[in-house]
């Protein structure tokens, strides 16, 4: 049999079949690429997600020492001072800065129950103690869904004085009244903002990101309500409170920074007239405080703030009410 010599047709099929063969040849290259970098992808993911967990469990212990070392500050300073929280206090000494070192043995997460490692030697956590009631308790402005007048005057001075619309201070009473047990469900109080955390007043109208910065350092939201203490209180509260002039205010701060005052009695012969201070909540000593913490682990570092409850008569443990981070 004799053989054809290969046609120019056969030739440009064999070249078609060639460039179809390269072509899926790429794609399945491209193809397999594809899933390599996803499955390296999604490994990277997982390695982050788990390193990020790792640190959330060594902060978490972290912060758990820092507190430790608060509620040891506080025992302390209620044992040399059972009725008076001043500032000369022991519990206002500054941000303490406590390192950690690592160990062998690690503790239980209180989670999951699993061993999680200790803080490693580049650990650390600096935690400055605030006195809560220097600052003016929201909460003092309604008890069991009621407002309470001589309250909201008070706050409407502290407002005036730092040159806000003093109108704000009845609309956070209405707020916090909403919020608290005994309210009643009609239809005026579901309408008005539920009061729960200090950053939900952005809800209630009037206080914008300004007025939130402006009253920051002067109030504070309890989850009861609470004595402003007249021992630690700065004196744009004290004017508020006892109804002295801005210079009046800052004179008896001074006067207090030289003694304290020891009784409310000392207080109350300290002031032109010491009926200003009938309807509102005023002390000497505070039960709630404050923990600001900034918290090192590795190479991250996050803040967060914490309110401590320190019961009266000191047999009970000091409790942690809440933790955030802001």
């Amino acid at each position: 049999m004799r053989l054809m010599p290969p046609t120019r047709r056969d030739g440009a099929r064999r070249r078609r079949q060639a460039g179809i063969a390269m072509v899926t040849a790429l794609l399945i290259a491209t193809l397999a690429v594809s899933a390599v970098a996803s499955l390296f992808w999604q490994q990277q993911v997982q390695v982050r997600m788990m390193e990020n967990q790792r640190l959330q469990a060594r902060a978490r212990w972290v912060l758990r020492a820092g507190l430790d070392w608060c509620r040891q500050t506080l025992r302390e300073d209620a044992e040399r001072s059972p009725a008076l929280t001043t500032l000369d206090g022991g519990w206002n000494t500054g941000p303490a800065r406590i390192r950690l070192d690592g160990g062998a043995d690690g503790p239980r997460d209180p989670e999951t129950g699993a061993d999680a490692a200790p803080a490693p030697s580049d650990a650390g956590i600096a935690s400055r103690i605030v006195d809560a009631q220097a600052r003016y308790n929201l909460a003092n402005l309604a008890d069991a869904s009621t407002i309470n007048p001589a309250e909201i005057r008070l706050y409407e001075r502290l407002l005036t004085g730092l040159k806000l619309d003093p109108a704000l201070a009845m609309r956070a009473a209405l707020a916090v009244a909403a919020g608290q047990p005994g309210a009643e469900p009609g239809t005026s109080v579901r309408r008005r903002v539920a009061l729960g955390r200090l950053d939900e007043l952005a809800e209630v109208p009037g206080y914008t990101p300004q007025v939130l910065a402006a009253l920051d350092a002067f109030v504070v939201l309890l989850p009861a309500p609470a004595d402003l203490n007249l021992d630690t209180a700065p004196p744009e509260l004290l004017a508020a409170a006892t109804r002295l002039s801005p210079a009046q205010a800052r004179a008896l701060a001074r006067r207090r920074g030289q003694a304290h005052f020891r009784s409310m009695a000392e207080f109350s012969a300290a002031l032109p007239d010491s009926s200003v201070l009938d309807g509102v909540r005023v002390g000497l000593r505070s039960d709630y405080f404050l923990v600001e913490s900034r918290i090192r682990v590795e190479h991250a570092e996050t803040q967060a703030v914490s309110l401590l409850y320190r019961p009266r008569g000191g047999a009970a443990p000091i409790a942690l009410l809440w933790t955030r981070q802001p």
